[in-house]
Order: C-alpha cells, then sequence, then structure tokens
C-alpha cells in the first residue's frame, strides 16, 4: 500500500521509506488484535475520544491528524499554560511565547498583532471561540482534554483556522461531590495553587467552581534596574452550572475570568559572548497586563429517534496592555504602549444525526459579532538626539492612534458520512460564510507628519463570502486500523494594516485580501499487539494562495530609511510533510513514545518579500516560513510500577525535545539580516518522579524542565530604529516540587 502521492514525493527518502513500510505491516499486525478496548486498557493504552467532528468519537475513526493532551500528560510535562504543551506537540508552535500569542502549526503560523489582523490558529474552549491570539495563551485549569487539530478546519469551525485549531475540553460538573487541591514550588520563584470543588444541588443541578494562582519572579534578570524580567503573576477563576429541567434537557452555565500581571520581556540586545544570556540592561522593565472573561451558556435536547440538538451562546470581553522598550538599552528611545481590547459574541445551533447502519451527519447555523479596539501610543525618548534634526523634534513625544474594526460573520454547515460496507465510508461537508468587516474608525496623531499620516476617523470596510468543502474516504481495513484520504479548504480573513499609517504605506493601500489554502492528507491510524501499541502516520500537502505576511520593510521617514510594519499578501505558500505519533507499551507499566514531525514550509512565490541588498530588490522563494523548522520531534518514556509499601505507586518519567533550525523573517534570504533572522536549532529534555497512592487521591511529584540547562534563542531580529541585534533566549534548567490531592 503506497501512502504518498506525487505530490509528497519530496519528503526525506528516510521518512518516506518509514511511512510505507509502517503502511505495508498493518494489515499483518492488525490480523490478530481482538480485544475490546476497555479489556486491553489495563495492559495497554487507553482509548482516546475528541469532539473534532462536533460529536463524541474515538480519535482513531476520525480522519483528522490530532494529537491529544489528557490530564495525565500535562502534568507528566509540567504543564502550567497553554504555551508549555508546545514542547511535546511537534507539529504546534509558539512561536517567542510572547504575550501577543504567535500560534502556528505545520510551519503556517502568525498572530493578530492589531485590530484589523487576525490569527490562523483557533482557539476554542468548550465550543467557544477565542477571536483574539493573545487570548490563547490560557492558564491551564480544571483543564480535561486539549486536542491539536492539525491541517485546515474550515468546514466544521470556520474562518480563521486554515493552520488549525485547538480545542480544549473542561471538566464538567457532576452529581457526586468532588474535588481536588494542588500545589506547587519551583526555581525562579514559581509557585501555583489550584482548587476545584463539586456539589450537587439536588437530583437535577450541580455547582463546579474553579480557581488558581499562578506566579513567577522570571529567569531574566535587569541589572540595570535590579528587577526580574520574565515573570507571570496570574489569577483565574470558573464557575460552571449544570441543570437538568427535564429528561434529555442539559443546559451548561459558565463563567470564567483571567487576570495577569505578567514582566514579559519584549527582547534585549545580544549579549556578549561568554556573559550570562540571561541578564541584561535596559531602562524600563517590559509588561503585559491582561484581563478578560466571559459567559456561555450550552443547551442539549435529545430529540428522539438518536436526534441531538446543541445550542452554544457565548460572550466574552477582554483588554491586554504591552509596554516594552523598542530599542531596549539604558537610552530611551523608543517606548511602545500597546492596548488592545475586544468584545465578541457567538452563537452556533447544530444537529446531529444518529449513527445508523450507512449514513449520519451534523449540520448546523453559526454567528460571529466582534469588535477590536487598539489604543496604541509610541513614546519617543531623549535618544532621539542621536538621529538629528527632524528627529530632534520627537524627543519626549508621545504619538497616540486609535483603531477600531468591527466583525460579522454568518455561517451554515454541514458534515456527512456515508458507509457502503464495514470497510468503506465516504465523507463530505461544506461551510459557506459571508463576512462583513469594517475598519470604523481610525485616528492618528503626529504633530510633524514624519512618522504618521495626520487622520481622523478614517474608515473602510469589505465583504467576502466563502465556501469551505471537505471530503474524503475511509478505508476501515479492522476494527483497528483505519486509512484516510482527504481534500479540504481554509480561509483567513482579509483585514486592514491599521500600524501601516507612515505616507508611504497607507499610499500603497492598507487593506489585504483573504488568503486560502487547499490542503492534501492520505493517513493511517492503527493499534495491534493487543493494543499495546498504536501508530498514526499523515502526509500532508497544504497550498496557501495570497498568503497573508506580516513583516519588517525599509520606508523612508524624514529622508532616513528605517523599517517599519507590513501586511501584505505574499502570494504563495506551501506547506508538506509527514506527521508521525507512536505509542508501545512493551510490559505493564512501561509506556513509550514518539512524536515527530517533517515540515517543509516555504514560499513558493514572495516578489520583494527578502528586502533590497546592495539597491536590488531580492525576493523570497524558496525560502523556509517564519518559525517552521523542518525537523521537530519529542520522545518520552514513564514507568509504574507498585512499590510494595501500603499502597504506593512510583512512576518516572523523562523526554526529549529536538528542533531544528527556523526564522524568524523571510529576510532570512538577504545577506544584510541572515545572521539577525536565523535561530540555531536546539535540544531540550525533562523529566518528572511521581509518588502517587493507587487510588490516585493523592500525589507528590518532583520534576525539571530543560534538564540538561540547555541554552537556546527563541526570537531574533533586529530593532527598528537602530537596526541592533536582539534577541530572546529560552528558560533555563528549571526544578520544582508539586503535591495534588483529590477526593
Amino acid at each position: 500500500m503506497n501512502c504518498f502521492t506525487k505530490k509528497s514525493a519530496c519528503i526525506s527518502i528516510r521518512a518516506t521509506a518509514f511511512l510505507s513500510a509502517s503502511l505495508l505491516a498493518f494489515p499483518v499486525l492488525a490480523q490478530e488484535v481482538s480485544l475490546a478496548a476497555d479489556e486491553a486498557a489495563q495492559d495497554g493504552i487507553n482509548e482516546i475520544t475528541v469532539t473534532a467532528q462536533k460529536r463524541i468519537e474515538s480519535a482513531q475513526k476520525v480522519p483528522i491528524s490530532i494529537q491529544s493532551f489528557g490530564v495525565a500528560k500535562l502534568a507528566e510535562i509540567s504543564a502550567s499554560k497553554l504555551q508549555d504543551i508546545e514542547v511535546a506537540a511537534p507539529s504546534l508552535s509558539f512561536g517567542d511565547g510572547s504575550e501577543q500569542g504567535r500560534a502556528g502549526i505545520r510551519g503556517v503560523i502568525d498572530y493578530s498583532r492589531n485590530a484589523g489582523y487576525d490569527s490562523r490558529v483557533g482557539l476554542y474552549i468548550d465550543g467557544v471561540y477565542f477571536s483574539r491570539s493573545w487570548m490563547m495563551n490560557q492558564t491551564l485549569l480544571g483543564i480535561k482534554q486539549m486536542d491539536v487539530l492539525r491541517g485546515p478546519q474550515g468546514t466544521l469551525f470556520g474562518k480563521n483556522t486554515d493552520a488549525g485549531a485547538i480545542s480544549i475540553t473542561t471538566r464538567q460538573p457532576s452529581y457526586e461531590t468532588n474535588g481536588e487541591f494542588e500545589a506547587e514550588y519551583g526555581r525562579f520563584g514559581h509557585w501555583k495553587v489550584v482548587g476545584r470543588v463539586n456539589v450537587p444541588l439536588g437530583g437535577d443541578a450541580a455547582l463546579q467552581l474553579s480557581a488558581t494562582h499562578l506566579e513567577g519572579k522570571g529567569y531574566y534578570h535587569n541589572d540595570y534596574l535590579g528587577t526580574r524580567n520574565q515573570g507571570v503573576n496570574s489569577e483565574a477563576v470558573r464557575a460552571q452550572l449544570l441543570i437538568e429541567p427535564a429528561t434529555g434537557v442539559r443546559i451548561n452555565i459558565a463563567g470564567d475570568y483571567v487576570d495577569d500581571h505578567n514582566s514579559t520581556l519584549h527582547y534585549t540586545y545580544v549579549p556578549t559572548p561568554g556573559t550570562n544570556p540571561h541578564h541584561f540592561n535596559s531602562y524600563y522593565d517590559d509588561r503585559a497586563d491582561r484581563k478578560m472573561g466571559g459567559v456561555s451558556i450550552t443547551g442539549e435536547v435529545e430529540l428522539g429517534d438518536g436526534y441531538n440538538l446543541t445550542s452554544i451562546s457565548a460572550f466574552r470581553s477582554g483588554k491586554q496592555d504591552i509596554d516594552f522598550s523598542n530599542e531596549t538599552g539604558t537610552v530611551p528611545y523608543l517606548t511602545v504602549h500597546f492596548k488592545p481590547s475586544t468584545d465578541q459574541f457567538t452563537q452556533e445551533l447544530r444537529i446531529a444525526s444518529p449513527v445508523g447502519e450507512h449514513f449520519d451527519y451534523v449540520a448546523g447555523l453559526y454567528y460571529f459579532w466582534g469588535r477590536n479596539v487598539d489604543r496604541n501610543i509610541a513614546a519617543f525618548g531623549s535618544g532621539l538626539a542621536y538621529f538629528g534634526y527632524p528627529y530632534t523634534l520627537y524627543a519626549g513625544t508621545d504619538l497616540p492612534s486609535y483603531t477600531s474594526v468591527s466583525t460579522k460573520s454568518y455561517a451554515g454547515f454541514v458534515n456527512a458520512n456515508y458507509r457502503f460496507n464495514d470497510v468503506i465510508e465516504l465523507f463530505v461537508g461544506g461551510r459557506l460564510t459571508h463576512e462583513k468587516k469594517t475598519l470604523d474608525n481610525l485616528t492618528t496623531s503626529d504633530p510633524y507628519g514624519i512618522f504618521a499620516l495626520p487622520l481622523d476617523g478614517y474608515s473602510q470596510k469589505f465583504g467576502d463570502t466563502f465556501f469551505t468543502p471537505k471530503g474524503g474516504v475511509n478505508l476501515h481495513l479492522s476494527n483497528d486500523v483505519l486509512v484516510f484520504g482527504a481534500v479540504g479548504k481554509g480561509f483567513k480573513s482579509g483585514g486592514f494594516n491599521t500600524e501601516g499609517t507612515s505616507a508611504a504605506t497607507f499610499a500603497a493601500g492598507i487593506d489585504f485580501k483573504p488568503e486560502t489554502v487547499v490542503s492534501y492528507e492520505l493517513g493511517v491510524k492503527s493499534q495491534f499487539l493487543d493494543r499495546r501499541a498504536r501508530l498514526n502516520i499523515t502526509g500532508f500537502y497544504q497550498k496557501f494562495d495570497r498568503y497573508q505576511v506580516f513583516t519588517f520593510v525599509e520606508v523612508d521617514f524624514g529622508g532616513t530609511k528605517r523599517l517599519t510594519s507590513s501586511l501584505t499578501n505574499a502570494g504563495e505558500l506551501v506547506s508538506k510533510g509527514v506527521e508521525v505519533d507512536a505509542t508501545l507499551v512493551p510490559v505493564p507499566g512501561l509506556t513509550l513514545s514518539g512524536n515527530y514531525t517533517y515540515n517543509l514550509s516555504e514560499f513558493v512565490s514572495y516578489p520583494g518579500g527578502g528586502g533590497f541588498f546592495n539597491g536590488t530588490l531580492l525576493d523570497a522563494d524558496g525560502v523556509q516560513a517564519p518559525y517552521a523548522p523542518r525537523h521537530k520531534a519529542y520522545l518520552s518514556a514513564s514507568y509504574t510500577t507498585a512499590l510494595g509499601v501500603g499502597d504506593l505507586k512510583l512512576t518516572g518519567h523523562l523526554g526529549y525535545s529536538k528542533v531544528s533550525s527556523q526564522n524568524f523573517d523571510p529576510k532570512v534570504v538577504n545577506p544584510l539580516y541572515r545572521s539577525a533572522y536565523l535561530m540555531a536549532g536546539y535540544n531540550v529534555a525533562d523529566a518528572n518522579l511521581t509518588l502517587a497512592s493507587q487510588s490516585g487521591d493523592w500525589s507528590l511529584s518532583v520534576w525539571s524542565k530543560n534538564l540538561l540547562n540547555k541554552n537556546y534563542v527563541k526570537f531574533a531580529n533586529l530593532t527598528a530604529l537602530l537596526g541592533n541585534r536582539v534577541v530572546v533566549y529560552g528558560e533555563p534548567r528549571t526544578i520544582g516540587a508539586t503535591f495534588h490531592y483529590a477526593f
């Protein structure tokens, strides 16, 4: 059986050979499988269920490349925030890990930097969409499962998921009194407390309350001010009320709130060789504050004959305040204050048919309204005198700007499966979306007109209609082997570069078009050896047209070339590769797992993307996409054994992650920028040792992240004014301990 089409033939020989050999082996390995899932789980691999197709299904039966993280896995890697899972998720990237929320899947990454620009990865918590990337790095609270859905999810999840989606499911209220408490302490002043309690309210209602406080001083030290940076101070609460007013009717009312005050470091100058890379000097302490919350009402009604109706209504609101030194160092040149805020309302109504012998479907309607507001200030300091006239005019001057962008989106969708027999199953779906986006107000202030045109209430609007279909075939070769092929389409909204207010940028137009992607996938999901082994492999080819690129370009400011932000449709980008997820339980208690992604994500056509070199404008054709390492892998081993003393058991875990080189910007092709934008590959290890009761009501863990204490760069760039090289290093070795108690 051949798993690859000619379009995927460029994947490395070793990866292709491995995939082909594995596929050929599956029918043979599957012949002896006969145990039921619950029996096999005793000494094998537990079944994972997902809602990637808007109904509860086994992940092994869903024709989507998925990596799931349950409670045990999140504890194993000591994850406190969403971005912590990146180390164990090879297809997922959070870029520099900044509070602005870069996120990407399969080498397609971006973030909603300003009010007129959306992200490529959709975050959903209990089915509710979070529209801004700075909302993404959630403090993990009451999480039941987290699923990374790789590749475009335009049919069932809709717009702005053309790279993929992250779906988080929280633990729901129940009719049994239960709860848990967790306390954690670690290096760099890290500490965390978590509490959850669930109580029944009679026979038809239950209430669950969860709260956490997460704090850390940070691993960077500002020697100039004597302060620490890259710290966190976060509080999160969630309340959930379950009501069952009648048989077959469930209503979940949920509310949550997050309050962050983080000393997030934007970047520092490249350290002098031989010095501590986590020490720097700056006149300003960067920070990122965030307040956000929302309410949702989820209603589920059993209509009879196996039909189910679901309604999810949600309102969310939030604001962020990011302050950072644009030049770092001890001289104030430019301090930037980003103050984005957003309000959004979403409504989803869908119906799911029963899963019959031959046919089933899910269909629904979706509405989104959102309003994004940016209140930004560019505060120029005394360092502007360095540039001479006319820049000296700006020393001590603040340039405020105001932006408001609103969006309305309407969609209808359907996804259906038809089974000819026990082996062949066809699936087809589509989503029709109409969107209206309006730049309500763009106002700038620049008394001398060098950095920004004087705009007062500038407005613009557009509308688009998109059809995003998906179709394919499932071959159920046995109860434990699925081979699938799929073709799908996704899109990312167009918008406005509301930062592009210089005379040259504004004259060229600040609106940009939507990008679209067509995706081809061929994969296999298999379990064998009495379900003590699981091997899932997916080959993918994704072609993006009118790919939106945020970068920095040289623009003339008062006769001097400076870097300023640019948002354009670059042309074409292709992301292709293979994903491998393997788990083996060779003996009871021992679990070996490996996750690997080979990803060739590069620009096919990007005219002028390389910037100017010796007076020539370079193209970026063939350049690797930003934050798209060619190779990324995570290997882990865990072993659990009874100690023979009381009801105690001991679990040890060791993980190892390897990431190949990557870049920050396509101008890495330009000799002037290559060394500044290139980031070397790195590897990090993590470990966890847990003593627990056999019943699971308490546990005590000691853990370490970056066990081998590797220094590695997560961000590399040039400053806008002086053009100095800047970086951000990843966290050095961290050790800690966690106590957990459940009742």
